[in-house]
């Protein structure tokens, strides 16, 4: 934004130190200590301390597990709701969602890549009692989950060995990749095939097929997705019906977001 003339009458320095702090918190691994937060300002802590008790009578933070320290609320989430729910892509893909989710009767996902996780950005929840425990906000590691595979397919062989670099990686199941060779592999398969099915890869006991969506640079930007447990789904649909109609959806949504490829991967 252009600064104002008047930039030094208009500006809210107590507005901003506020952000701050949600912002600090925000980028922490651990809860912070009012000394840590002053620290990190290169403020008094009488000052932090008045910016705390704000944001903390607001929700906007809360206290953390060890006493005396502090981490983002609820309020924080409810405007991260707000936001996401105000991108284009989730305006574009939740009527699509939903469409997918009721021809094939499994919920449906929208993800992105956020860092080292995967973020649901819109769920449609099967309209039976077998819904996935996937929900708008959950955020996943994406090494563990063939969605982050999917997303992870845009990466070049470089930019995944960054993302690799320095990442712990225990296993979540045995299907778990923990080490970037790995990683590479399952990510190679989602490179060949444009898709990929999970069959308790990330949870014994549920299956998910992943498709990526690109933008009109025809670079990877979102995964759609149908999850859920196995008793959700009729696995002799699942070449007929499942992996057709997810490819179609995630092209559709390729295809608004200004992706004029040919999207081979999809179709075939």
């Amino acid at each position: 934004m252009t600064e104002s003339a008047n930039h030094d009458v208009y500006f809210g320095p107590g507005l901003s130190r506020g952000l701050r702090v949600l912002e600090i918190l925000g980028a922490a691994e651990n809860p912070m200590s009012l000394s840590e937060i002053a620290r990190a300002m290169d403020l008094s802590r009488s000052s932090v301390f008045r910016l705390v008790y704000t944001l903390r009578h607001m929700e906007f933070i809360k206290d953390g597990e060890q006493k005396n320290t502090y981490t983002l609320g609820a309020q924080v989430l409810n405007l991260g709701f707000a936001y996401l729910n105000n991108q284009p892509i989730t305006t574009i893909a939740r009527p699509l969602l939903a469409q997918l989710r009721d021809v094939t009767g499994v919920s449906t996902h929208l993800s992105v890549l956020e860092g080292h996780y995967v973020l649901y950005l819109g769920s449609h929840q099967a309209r039976s009692g077998f819904v996935s425990n996937m929900v708008t906000g959950t955020r996943v590691e994406a090494y563990t989950t063939a969605i982050g595979w999917c997303l992870l397919s845009g990466k070049s062989d470089a930019e995944l060995a960054a993302f690799c670099k320095g990442l712990d990686m225990p296993p979540i199941t045995k299907h778990t990749p923990t080490s970037f060779q790995t990683l590479k592999a399952w990510v190679d398969q989602m490179r060949t095939d444009g898709f990929i099915i999970s069959r308790g890869f990330r949870e014994p006991g549920g299956s998910s097929i992943a498709v990526p969506v690109w933008d009109e640079a025809g670079k990877v930007v979102a995964c759609v997705n149908l999850s859920g447990p196995d008793s959700g789904f009729d696995f002799d649909r699942f070449e007929e019906v499942y992996v057709p109609e997810t490819k179609a959806t995630a092209l559709q949504i390729s295809r608004e977001l200004g992706y004029a490829g040919l999207g081979l991967s999809l179709i075939h």
